[in-house]
This record gives structure tokens, sequence and C-alpha cells, in this order.
């Protein structure tokens, strides 16, 4: 997959680059990033990188909600199994994880096609089945996030993962079932009235989700 982000108040987006010099994901570096304006012309790349083949659902997903900061493209597994027995992903669960539970209350759309989305038309329609929505599934294929930051976007990526794995376990020991309907009302009162605590609220600085997800990534690359 890949991740972008647009630069705050201008049209310019930072993406990580594909190409003959590229480093892969995990081993990624600031030079693998290279910036594009918003009709997808390179502003700025080092000899050897260029955009990734699906540049194009990022940039349409910037066209159409300014709001969107940063978009995030992935390959989960467990997203791409369940969508190959056409399962959808349910509210299974709620204390155990309110963000994922929200997520799924909303429903997650489903982009039919499993063809990597490679030009502006394909983008569009893309566009079209995210909607509002800040996650959609790609039949056979994977994940889109968008959110009001990377690590917003980030945070959103590993809740879906989250919760497309527990329905994929559910699913394999018998028929999953919805929390109760007075459960996803008591959590939506909650968020309306701002009882409980969220743990994804940033507050005056880096969310605690975050936090932890970061020290994580720094322990596992030993630093």
């Amino acid at each position: 997959g890949h991740v972008s982000a647009r630069v705050p108040g201008t049209d310019q987006v930072l993406i990580k680059a594909k190409g003959p010099d590229q480093e892969a994901l995990e081993f990624a570096e600031p030079k693998d990033i290279i910036t594009l304006d918003l009709s997808g012309a390179t502003l700025e790349a080092p000899e050897g990188l260029e955009a990734p083949n699906e540049t194009a659902m990022h940039l349409a997903v910037y066209r159409a909600r300014p709001d969107v900061l940063s978009v995030i493209h992935s390959h989960p597994d467990w997203v791409v199994a369940l969508t190959a027995v056409d399962a959808p992903i349910l509210p299974i669960y709620g204390g155990y994880d309110p963000m994922g539970m929200r997520l799924a209350a909303d429903g997650i759309p489903v982009y039919p096609s499993a063809a990597t989305i490679i030009d502006d038309d394909l983008g569009r329609e893309f566009q079209q089945v995210m909607g509002d929505s800040n996650a959609c599934v790609l039949r056979g294929h994977g994940l889109t996030t968008a959110g009001r930051s990377v690590e917003d976007c980030t945070s959103r990526t590993l809740t879906v993962y989250e919760l497309a794995r527990i329905n994929y376990l559910a699913y394999a020991i018998g028929d999953p079932k919805p929390i109760p309907d007075a459960d996803l009302e008591e959590y939506a009162s909650r968020q309306r009235e701002g009882r409980g605590r969220d743990r994804n609220r940033a507050g005056s600085g880096e969310s605690s989700f975050w936090k932890y997800h970061r020290k994580l990534l720094a322990r596992y690359l030993g630093g």
C-alpha cells in the first residue's frame, strides 16, 4: 500500500513513492516521499522514484474532501478474506473497542472491483463509493482510509484491521450477531453528551492509541 498527506493550506500532496530506487515500506526514509499537486503532476521527486500506480485514488479523495489531510491504502489480509466470501464487517463488540464499533455500526462501504485504481475515472468511481466515510473496503484488494492527519489515518487503519480480524474469527466459529441496538444507542448517547473517555481523542497532543502503536513500532525497529 501507500501513505499520503496533504500539505495543510496547499494543493500539494506528499506520498510514498514507487520505483527502482524505492525502499520497501518497512524501511521507508524521507527520500522516498515525493511531492505532487492535486492534478497528479510531480513537483518534487528524486531520480528513480515516481508516484505509485494508485495515486489517482488518493487524489480523488483529496479533491472531493478538503477536510481530509491524509489517505492510506493498505492490504490487510483479514479484510481481503472477508470480501472474498461477501461477509460484511459487523459491529460485534462494544467495550472491546468503541471506535471500531462505531465504524462498523456506521457501515463501511465496499468498492466492488479488485482492479487497481490507476486513472482519474476509476478514482472518481472509487470516491463516489467511499463518499463521506473515513474507511472503504475494496473487494479482493484491501482498504483505504481517510483522516485529519497521518496519525489519525493510521489509527483508523489499525482499528479496521482489528475489527476485520475479530469478525473473521467470529465467522469461523459460526454466525456472528451485531451487539444489541441498545448498546449502540448507549455509546452514541455517551459520545453526544461527552460521557466516558475516548482513547483516540488527541486533546493537547498525541492520542494514547497513536502513542502506544508508535512505541510498539520503535521497539520493533530497535529504536
